[in-house]
């Protein structure tokens, strides 16, 4: 992705109208004050990944406009409250007190894994329906009462990835690069327990900070270990660089990208010297739908409400639907759904409640339908695996969902 470009991107995030119509309402929190429901999400709007938390509220706030169009729920409008929490685990923490405590929030939600993990324990004092940009298997097993995945997790794709290896390869020799932190060690956790399924040892590891752009070390560690597959658990960046530095020392091996090593658009890969052969070392995982997939009836719902309100064409729908957009998007189908079906004084308990009665949520394709009990806190376990399609410059799915059990 060349710089242009990225900037054309969050220049359309930051003045389209579902964003302004969020720093409106998200920012102060009072432009409906009580005769709002309010949802609310300690984001990361500054940085050089703050376009996670930009694309998801942005998504979430389509949704939104769409209910809120139709009248709302209950004669009520919806808002979401945003804060910028900076990627900070101790702001992400402190939001959330405020959500539950001050503005009577129905249901919050944090960027960071690590923030997932560290308002889990709080679930009972704050009582406040939690959820994550971040997707680990440890938020929801076992079961925390206030705690949910709506999508499924980076186990998941974890595990997906390895049976997809196995498929064709009966004595693959599979690596994983991570960053040593919580959102990476879930990668490698369950690498190490998936390969025990086929009595395989992993063949390599090696870490890479958030903060690095060169993968040339981790590149010439897996060569060594004589790695074939590598599963990747970090950003569309650095899942970039580890292509090209593969490349570059002759580690011939096919790459995994998990969930949000699939957060930018496949020119950051195809923009390199060597683009169109790095691409077909691409493999991508992930739990929804890609915003270019228009035979899924849900995607060209949710395409048109972006047209709609951003007043954009089709051709520009990849400025703004890139990213965490469709999991935000979801993620406010869910939510409103528990909204409904708390009843017409809904409370952050009745919301909770209403999550565990859902079974079945049908999201028209974009994910497989979604299922919550007091016991299942996680939607669904199905992802699909995406090459990139090099004429088209998008992703394409291989195949159906697959859920590995």
């Amino acid at each position: 992705m060349t710089n242009s470009k990225t900037a054309s991107r969050l220049s359309v995030l930051g003045i389209g109208a579902a964003w302004l119509a969020s720093i409106a309402l998200g920012f102060t929190g009072l432009a409906y004050a009580d005769d709002t429901h309010k949802f609310a999400i300690a984001n990361d709007l500054s940085g050089p990944s703050a376009y996670h938390g930009k694309t998801y509220s942005s998504g979430f706030n389509i949704y939104l406009r769409e209910v809120n169009e139709a009248g709302g729920v209950g004669g009520k409008k919806i808002e979401l409250i945003q804060e910028n929490a900076e990627r900070n685990v101790q702001k992400e923490v402190g939001f959330l007190r405020k959500f539950a405590q001050q503005d009577k929030a129905l249901a919050a939600m944090v960027v960071t894994t690590d923030g997932l993990f560290a308002a889990k324990p709080m679930g009972d004092t704050l009582k406040i329906a939690l959820m994550g940009i971040g997707v680990p298997e440890l938020a929801t097993a076992p079961t925390s009462p206030w705690l949910f995945n709506i999508f499924a997790s980076y186990q998941d794709t974890v595990f997906a990835a390895i049976d997809y290896i196995f498929q064709t390869d009966k004595d693959p020799k599979i690596g994983v690069i991570y960053p040593d932190n919580q959102y990476g060690l879930e990668a490698l956790r369950a690498a190490e327990i998936r390969m025990q399924k086929y009595n395989k040892p992993l063949a390599g590891k090696a870490v890479m900070s958030l903060r690095e752009t060169d993968a040339t070390t981790q590149a010439l560690a897996l060569k060594q270990a004589g790695v074939k597959y590598v599963i990747v658990q970090l950003a569309g960046a650095h899942i970039a660089a580890v292509l090209r530095d593969a490349d570059k020392v002759g580690l011939d091996a096919t790459i995994f990208a998990t969930t949000q090593g699939m957060d930018r658009e496949p020119d950051l890969i195809l923009g390199q010297s060597n683009g169109a052969n790095l691409a077909k070392k691409f493999i991508g995982v992930g739990p929804w739908s890609m915003w270019n997939e228009s035979s899924i009836p849900g995607v060209v719902a949710m395409r048109n409400a972006v047209m709609k309100y951003e007043k954009v064409s089709e051709a520009e729908l990849g400025n703004i639907m890139y990213s965490n957009f469709v999991q935000g998007y979801v993620n406010a189908m869910v939510l409103v759904e528990a909204l409904r079906r708390a009843g017409p004084n809904p409370t952050s308990e009745k919301v909770r409640d209403a999550l565990n009665q859902i079974r079945d949520f049908d999201t028209k394709g974009i994910t497989q339908p979604l299922t919550f009990s007091p016991d299942r806190h996680k939607g669904s376990n199905a992802v699909k695996l995406y090459r990139i399609n090099v004429d088209r410059k998008v992703y394409e799915p291989i195949g159906n969902w697959v859920a590995p059990n």
